[in-house]
């Protein structure tokens, strides 16, 4: 059996394919160099998909966005890999509550280009799953380009409905408070462990 380390209920190592341990913790503003370094590190591809658009790096008021996280209503985690010389985010995962439904939230995750189809992506989502749960989200929102047919397959495997307008696809995907309750697909199963870490070590947002 693996062994996992927590620490204060905002950061924990939890391991990724090859028994590599990265570090999952709050985003907050000094993190904002190390998250850079992450940026750098996606391929245009992987900024084209999650930013809808070719950014060479990113404004002041982008990042400032998003370090500006208030645990309960815009929620921020990321993944950093501590192991060499260089420390740098390989992953984030956030989501920030409707303005107009409290219920609903829009979900967003990156994962640099080196560390996908590593498992850090479904890390991030449990732990974003997992606290949207207990603040009360019932439902993520996002945007994903109609060719990202990996991540939207995956999310069907967790009942999410997509709408197809032009380019791209509008998915709402529900959080469901009980880890029983989701679906029983292939990616679920990948997805319930980490939910079943989190909480029997009690993650607080």
């Amino acid at each position: 059996m693996l062994d996992y380390k927590v620490f204060a209920g905002n950061s924990f190592f939890y391991p990724i394919k090859g028994n590599i341990y990265l570090c999952f913790k709050t985003i907050d503003k000094n993190d904002k160099e190390k998250y850079l370094a992450g940026f750098k590190k996606l391929s245009s591809k992987s900024i084209y998909n999650r930013f809808f658009g070719f950014l060479k790096e990113l404004t002041d008021k982008q990042v400032d966005e998003l370090l500006d996280t208030d645990k309960r209503d815009h929620i921020a985690w990321a993944a950093f890999d501590f192991a060499g010389e260089e420390t740098f985010g390989v992953g984030v995962g956030r989501f920030k509550r409707s303005a107009t439904n409290p219920n609903e939230a829009e979900l967003g995750l990156t994962v640099i280009d080196e560390y996908q189809n590593k498992g850090v992506g479904t890390i991030l989502l449990g732990i974003m799953y997992y606290l949207a749960g207990k603040l009360g989200i019932e439902v993520f929102t996002g945007l994903i380009l109609s060719d990202n047919a990996k991540l939207i397959n995956r999310f069907i495997e967790l009942d999410a409905q997509f709408t197809r307008t032009g380019n791209e696809y509008e998915m709402r995907l529900p959080v469901y408070r009980e880890i029983d309750h989701l679906p029983k697909t292939e990616y679920s199963g990948v997805l319930k462990p980490v939910l079943q870490f989190l909480k029997e070590n009690d993650l607080c947002p």
